[in-house]
């Protein structure tokens, strides 16, 4: 039987995790990569479809990347995590991510959706006290005819 202790303990590994995965779509919408990338650990494996990267600097560079084409107008809604604790460093996670995205500024017509996938994480507990995406693989489920690919693959978006 858990103590009182090790329940808030859950709570709060459970809420952190949950923050983490809200706070990705946000500075993924809102193109804050130095934020962005901050979520993943050094050594985080970051993949959709065949793009794989590894490590921050590779990560660093898909999103920097999707900035310096234009303006890009995305929205991601999450849905459905579902949190495993492994133990008190380790975690697993999947999660549904539906996205609407256009090259160009808002307001956008008509509001279709670009991609609907599934997200299959794991998460690291840190020294600094913070839980972080130690891999995180994309894995596409409906896509919109319009959606050639991952950002990343030559002119490809999403």
């Amino acid at each position: 039987m858990e103590t009182l202790l090790e329940r808030v303990l859950r709570i709060e590994t459970l809420q952190a995790i949950a923050t983490l995965n809200v706070d990705f779509c946000h500075y993924l919408d809102y193109n804050k990569v130095d934020e962005l990338v901050d979520l993943f650990t050094e050594d985080a494996s970051y993949s959709h479809g065949p793009r794989k990267s590894r490590g921050r600097d590779e990560i660093r560079k898909i999103f920097s990347g999707r900035q310096a084409t234009g303006v890009r107008t995305s929205r991601h809604l999450q849905t459905g995590l579902k949190i495993t604790l492994l133990n008190q460093q380790c975690a697993e996670g999947t999660s549904v991510c539906l996205t609407f995205a256009c090259d160009g500024a808002p307001p956008v017509s008509p509001a279709t959706p670009f991609l609907v996938a599934d997200f299959i994480d794991q998460y690291q507990y840190g020294a600094d006290g913070r839980w972080r995406i130690s891999k995180r693989h994309i894995e596409r489920i409906f896509t919109a005819p319009t959606n050639s690919g991952p950002v990343g693959l030559e002119t490809n978006k999403s």
